[in-house]
């Protein structure tokens, strides 16, 4: 196989170069370079885009008030925006910001110290301009998250340049791809950026791209025969003022035949089409786009904006592969600062963290309308199968209807008072008819007259 021998495969070596450190390549490629823009921001677009809907036992007028401060304070855009730059540089932080809190921002968070209506959103920082580790690393044990990380950041106001000591209890962090202790450690407990994994593939393909475009002004040139360019060449019978003369021709009949498509030959002169043709260049130029998706972790249609075509050809492996790839970064890396800042919100909003605080991330699939309406078919019948069998009651059966129409637009105009007048006590199967049942508890009169014995029509 040639080991050992002074040949290319032999010469190959890996060396360790941390292109995360090199702030202005990253900054640059973000800027100009449209894929590298791509890597960092549809990713973490999609992971906010999905934003978790919070459960708990708390009334329906509860969570909405709590969605809208969610959506009031802008926290998914500015929880992106720090995704995104720890996604480019590495590592970003997002400050939750507390009104009256501003001078002990060096203390650990203590929940009874939110009062009502305090939270006021998050800052983010990236590791180069913003927030930095500072002090050592903490060993509480009582809080697991923020074990073997920093106690403390330093983070810069941008309105006054003056920076400012944080509790890491107070920060939302976010870090690019993990690497092992020792690198861990050079990185400043950070990670690294998204761009130097996929760096050697996205230069190949530029690579590729520019000499493709090379080609492609070679594949149709101009040739000119001319009986005199021998005796030119060698010297021979001519000075080197009528080779100068000959060039400076030359450079003029380019011009002309650039700009009015013009040529001016000799007697013997003669111009003729030399044509370059070349095969096979799109499916190596696909190759090197797809090592870029698959260096990325981007399907290609998500990357590129391409679909696939070709008969009996379909994105839907890659589309679920990529759902699936966010539903995993969006648990470990986007849950855990959540349950850091859900309970703040919950504390501004309600005084109180409900016992039973949970919340799901919904799927990032944006559905077609028969998409919709298949999956309402199929989401829906185990619901009334459950109720008709006299499992769960006509409001538990409401609520679960209506938590579809998050995905599907549908049962949305099942309102808290259709759910409030329906009877929280299961059916039991066989008597009466189950969709009457329902009619009946969404007519508090009906109900009423029910209940009492009266007739009805």
């Amino acid at each position: 196989m040639g080991y050992g021998t002074p040949s290319l495969p032999e010469s190959t070596e890996y060396s360790m170069v941390r292109l995360s450190n090199n702030y202005w390549l990253m900054l640059t490629l973000y800027r100009n370079h449209w894929i590298a823009r791509r890597i960092v921001d549809v990713p973490a677009q999609d992971m906010c885009r999905a934003w978790p809907k919070i459960n708990c036992d708390l009334p329906p007028q509860d969570i909405q008030n709590f969605d809208r401060t969610v959506q009031r304070t802008y926290t998914p855009q500015r929880i992106m925006q720090a995704i995104k730059w720890a996604r480019l540089y590495g590592g970003a932080g997002a400050l939750i910001v507390i009104k009256g809190h501003e001078k002990i921002l060096d203390e650990p968070l203590d929940l009874d110290d939110v009062n009502p209506g305090s939270y006021r959103g998050v800052i983010p920082f990236d590791r180069w301009v913003g927030i930095s580790p500072t002090g050592g690393v903490s060993e509480d044990i009582d809080h697991p998250g923020d074990w073997g990380l920093p106690e403390y950041y330093e983070c810069v106001a941008e309105d006054r340049g003056e920076s400012f000591r944080v509790h890491a209890s107070r920060i939302l962090r976010f870090i690019g791809p993990e690497v092992p202790t020792p690198e861990f450690q050079a990185q400043i407990y950070w990670g690294i950026s998204e761009l130097e994994v996929v760096w050697e593939e996205l230069r190949k393909r530029d690579n590729a791209s520019w000499a493709i475009l090379n080609l492609l002004f070679r594949a149709n040139v101009i040739a000119q025969r001319n009986p005199e360019l021998a005796q030119l060449l060698s010297g021979m019978g001519s000075s080197q003022q009528a080779t100068q003369r000959w060039a400076s021709t030359m450079q003029a009949q380019n011009e002309l035949l650039s700009n009015q498509s013009m040529i001016i030959l000799g007697k013997d002169g003669e111009m003729q089409a030399v044509q370059y043709t070349f095969s096979g260049i799109g499916e190596v130029y696909a190759q090197f786009q797809m090592d870029v998706a698959g260096a990325a972790n981007i399907p290609v249609t998500r990357l590129f904006g391409r679909t696939i075509t070709g008969l009996g050809q379909s994105n839907d492996a890659d589309e679920r592969y990529y759902e699936e790839k966010i539903a995993q970064d969006q648990n470990q890396s986007l849950r855990p600062q959540l349950d850091k800042l859900y309970p703040v919100i919950c504390m501004s909003e309600f005084g109180e963290v409900p016992d039973d605080l949970d919340f799901t991330f919904p799927s990032v699939r944006v559905l077609t309308e028969e998409e919709k309406a298949d999956y309402t078919e199929k989401a829906s019948a185990p619901i009334l199968a459950a109720f008709n069998s006299g499992v769960t009651s006509h409001r538990t059966t409401l609520k679960e209807l209506r938590q579809l129409s998050d995905q599907t637009n549908v049962f949305s105009n099942i309102t808290d008072e259709d759910i409030d007048a329906a009877d929280d006590q299961p059916m039991i199967p066989g008597e009466g008819n189950e969709a009457e049942g329902i009619k009946s508890d969404l007519n508090p009169e009906r109900a009423e007259r029910k209940e009492s014995g009266g007739a009805e029509t």
